[in-house]
Order: C-alpha cells, then structure tokens, then sequence
C-alpha cells in the first residue's frame, strides 16, 4: 500500500517526460549523449517519487533526493560546457563527478538537502542567465528563435510548480493531507513539464543554427 498514493502516482509523471527526452536524444545529430543522460535522470525523480511517496523504504529519501539533483547537476554541467566550449566527454565526467559528491553530501547530511539544492539551482540558473544574456543581440535583430520559446515554456511551468510546493508544503496554506488534490502532486507534474520542455528549448537545439551571427 503507498502511503502518499496521489504524490507516488503523480511521480510518475518523470518517467512520461524523460522518456519523451529520450525520444529527443534519438532524434538528435549532435547532442544525443547529453539528451540520454539528461533523460535518464530526469525519469529517475519517478523511482525516487515512489520509494519516497509510497513504499517508503530504507534508503528512499536518498534516491528522492538524488533523483532531484542529478537533473540539476545535468543542467548546470551542460551549461558550463556550453559556455566554455567543452566536449560531450567533458560533461559527462563532470555531471558524474558532480553527482558523485552530492551524493556522498546527501548520505552524510540529509539535512543540507535543500541547502544542496539552492546551490545547485543558482549553479545552473547562473548558466542560463550567461547564455540568455549572450543571444541578447540576435534575439533583439531576429526576434526569440522558435527553440527556445519552449525555455519560456520551462519558466513558466517552474513558477507554476514552485508556487505548488510552497503552498502545499506541510504546514503551508493549503496544506490538507486528506484532500484528493495534493498540491506536492501539482508540482510533480509541473517540474516534470519544466524539464522536458528545458531539454527542447536548450538542449537539444543545434548550436550550428542558434549562434549569434557575427556582425557584418
């Protein structure tokens, strides 16, 4: 029997959007590695949603909270590749090295876990805010290119996902264990939303065709 059944099940949300990630990667020329990892992390929030929601086994805060980071450490890895111009070799080791020490925080202090999390939050956000701050002028000449409006698409489902959190949290305003609606499930299904549409709009685009032109 799940012991949180509305919030396992909604978890599973993660594996629909890190499958549809993975039917990106298959479909990609240039970053099919780096789609399949992000994918397979993205699905592993749905294991550590059930084992944390539900059956609530030894060990299943760590995988939940594993699961959520290895898709930040996913974005913030790719993100300094980007911007330093690094091999796909380059992010995987650095997304395993990363998620390696996480993991090691996250098993000797589960209490640092949201403090982990804002790290990493800023870590990948900062990376955007650079990479969005350089296609500023190409933006401005030919307008927001049709792959990353999804990013805009990504925002607003976090927002929408982290007003849920909040506001569902226990002993948050609409905190209400018996209710059919349980807003933690509301972000399941938004941060989900949020990551595949994060794949699409930075990701899986090619770089070739999203570079800012040189003037001239």
């Amino acid at each position: 029997m799940l012991a949180q059944p509305v919030n396992a099940w909604s978890s599973l949300a993660f594996l629909l959007a890190g499958a549809w990630v993975l039917v990106l990667a298959s479909r990609s020329a240039d970053r099919r590695v780096e789609l399949a990892v992000y994918g397979v992390a993205v699905a592993s929030n749905a294991a550590g949603g059930m084992l944390f929601h539900g059956w609530q086994t030894e060990g299943a805060r760590w995988v939940h909270d594993v699961a959520i980071a290895s898709a930040l450490v996913c974005s913030a890895a790719f993100g300094a590749a980007r911007r330093w111009d690094r091999s796909t070799a380059w992010t995987i080791r650095a997304f395993g090295l990363a998620l390696a020490v996480v993991g090691a925080v996250l098993a000797s202090a589960s209490s640092s876990t949201y403090a982990v999390y804002a790290l990493l939050g800023v870590a990948a956000g900062l990376g955007e805010v650079l990479e969005i701050h350089r296609e500023l002028p190409e933006i401005r000449r030919r307008g927001i290119p049709a792959e990353r409006r999804a990013l805009l698409g990504a925002a607003a489902a976090f927002a929408l996902g982290m007003t849920a959190f909040f506001v569902g949290r226990t002993g948050g305003a609409l905190c209400n264990p018996t209710s059919p609606l349980q807003w933690h499930a509301v972000w399941h299904v938004a941060a989900a939303a949020a990551m595949a549409l994060y794949a699409a709009g930075r990701i899986a685009p090619s770089e070739a065709r999203l570079r800012p032109r040189e003037p001239g």
